[in-house]
C-alpha cells in the first residue's frame, strides 16, 4: 500500500497569523483562564513523549468570599490542575472569527509546581504528557523467537491494552489492521530479540528508532468511550506536510551548522551467529547511503577527502544473522551521516509543523538552501505572540 503525496505548501497558505488562539480542556470541560495564563508551551520531538507546559498567575488579590482582604492563590490550592488528569491542548488561530485550532495533544497533567517568589506575584506551572505515558505500566522481561517485528508490536499493544482495560474500561487500545497487513508483508522474522527489565511501550519507541519505524498514536471518540490507534509503520510510509519557508519572510531566523569531525569512512558491525556457530561481519560505507535521505557533501561543496576517513566498529549490539547486522549497520551509519548538517530556527506558529515534517527552505545561498527534516519542535504562545520553534537536520540541497 502506497501512501498518498502531499504537496509543499507555503506556510503562509490560508493563515490568518494575527489572532493565536489556544483551549485548554480538563477532564472533558474547557477552562475560561485566558486572564491568568501568561504562556502555553508544547514541545515534541522523534525521540521523546511530546508534552506541552503552562504558566499561569497564581494570585488574586481580591481573594474569595469568606476570606481575608489579603487575597488567595488562585490554583495551588484548588484541584483545577491536579495531576493524573485528562487534559488536551488546542493551538492555533481564529481566521475571519473562525476557531481554526489545532489538537496538539491528549494526555495527562504530571505535576504542578507553584512558585512563591521574593518579589512579585505567585505563578504556577503545569505540565502534561502524551497519553503514551499513560501506557508506562509495568517492566517486564520477555523474550522472542522467529518473529517479524510488527508481530511483537501486536503482543506488546495487546498486553498493555489488556492492562489498561483495567484501570480505564472506557479506552480501547488497538494498532491499524491495514498497517499490521502491510508491515508483516514487508518484514523478515527475527531469530532472537528480547525485552529486558523494560516498560514495553518505551521497548517499542527503541525498536521503532532501531528499524527505521515510526510509533505514534490517533485517538478517537469522547471521554466515555476513547479508541486508541497504535500506528506503527516505516517512516517513509508517514504522511506528513512539507512546508515551504524563507528567510526574512516567513523564516523568523535560522542558524545552521556544518561539521564533519563526527563523520565516518566505513562502519562495520560484528557478532555471532549461534545456530553455524560463525562470526558475523557487515560494513558498509558512505555510499550505501544512496537512497537514504541523507545528504550528498558534494551538494554542499564537500570532497571526500574533506570528510573525516575514520572507521566505526560496532560490538555492543547483539546480532543473530547477516541480514539483522547490515540493517543495524545502515542505520548506524544513517545516523552518522544525517548530523552533518543540523540547524535551530523560528517561523510564524503554525500547529501543523511537528517533527517528521519536511521543510523546503529558501533565502539561504546555495550552500543551506534546501530540504531539511523537522527532529523536534517547541511552539509557545506567550507576550510575543504565537512563534514555532524548531531543530532539523539537512537531507537535500536545492
Amino acid at each position: 500500500m502506497s501512501s498518498p503525496t502531499l504537496l509543499p505548501v507555503n506556510i503562509y497558505e490560508g493563515q490568518d497569523f494575527y489572532v493565536p488562539a489556544y483551549r485548554i480542556i480538563v477532564n472533558a470541560q474547557e477552562l475560561e483562564i485566558e486572564s491568568d495564563v501568561i504562556s502555553v508551551t508544547y514541545t515534541d520531538s522523534l525521540t521523546n513523549v511530546d508534552s506541552f507546559e503552562m504558566v499561569v498567575n497564581n494570585w488574586d488579590p481580591d481573594g474569595i468570599p469568606g476570606s481575608p482582604a489579603m487575597g488567595a492563590f488562585k490554583y495551588s490550592d484548588t484541584d483545577t490542575f491536579n495531576p493524573w488528569q485528562q487534559v488536551e491542548l488546542w493551538m492555533g488561530y481564529y481566521h475571519n472569527g473562525n476557531d481554526e485550532l489545532e489538537r496538539m495533544l491528549t494526555g495527562e497533567i504530571s505535576t504542578m509546581s507553584p512558585n512563591f517568589p521574593s518579589g512579585g506575584g505567585s505563578t504556577l506551572t503545569v505540565r502534561a504528557l502524551n497519553l503514551l505515558h499513560r501506557f508506562r505500566t509495568k517492566q517486564e522481561t520477555k523474550a522472542y523467537f522467529n518473529k517479524k517485528d510488527t508481530e511483537i508490536a501486536q503482543d506488546l499493544i495487546n498486553d498493555i491494552a489488556s492492562d489498561l482495560r483495567q484501570k480505564i474500561p472506557q479506552l480501547t487500545l488497538e494498532m491499524d489492521p491495514d498497517e499490521v497487513q502491510q508491515n508483516l508483508a514487508a518484514e523478515e522474522q527475527i531469530p532472537y530479540l528480547e525485552m529486558h527489565n523494560q516498560y514495553p511501550i518505551v521497548f517499542l519507541l527503541q525498536r521503532a528508532r532501531d528499524i527505521g519505524y515510526e510509533l505514534f498514536i490517533e485517538e478517537q471518540g469522547t471521554n466515555q468511550q476513547r479508541t486508541v490507534i497504535v500506528h506503527f509503520l516505516e517512516t517513509g510510509d508517514v504522511v506528513r506536510h512539507t512546508y515551504v519557508v524563507e528567510w526574512g519572510k516567513s523564516l523568523i531566523s535560522f542558524q545552521p551548522t556544518l561539521q564533519t569531525a563526527n563523520q565516518v569512512s566505513d562502519l562495520t558491525v560484528t557478532g555471532w551467529n549461534p545456530q553455524t556457530k560463525q562470526q558475523i561481519k557487515v560494513q558498509v560505507t558512505r555510499q550505501d547511503l544512496a537512497n537514504e535521505g541523507v545528504i550528498d557533501p558534494t551538494a554542499l561543496n564537500i570532497t571526500e577527502s574533506e570528510l573525516s576517513q575514520k572507521s566505526e566498529l560496532v560490538v555492543d549490539h547483539p546480532v543473530q544473522s547477516q541480514a539483522e547486522a547490515r540493517m543495524i549497520a545502515l542505520k548506524r551509519m544513517r545516523q552518522i551521516a544525517q548530523g552533518l548538517v543540523e540547524a535551530r530556527g523560528k517561523t510564524l506558529g503554525t500547529p501543523d509543523l511537528r517533527s517528521g515534517c519536511k521543510l523546503q527552505i529558501a533565502g539561504l545561498g546555495t550552500r543551506f538552501s534546501g530540504t531539511y527534516l523537522v527532529t523536534s519542535t517547541t511552539h509557545t504562545i506567550g507576550d510575543g505572540g504565537y512563534t514555532t520553534d524548531f531543530t532539523a537536520r539537512m537531507e537535500a540541497a536545492s
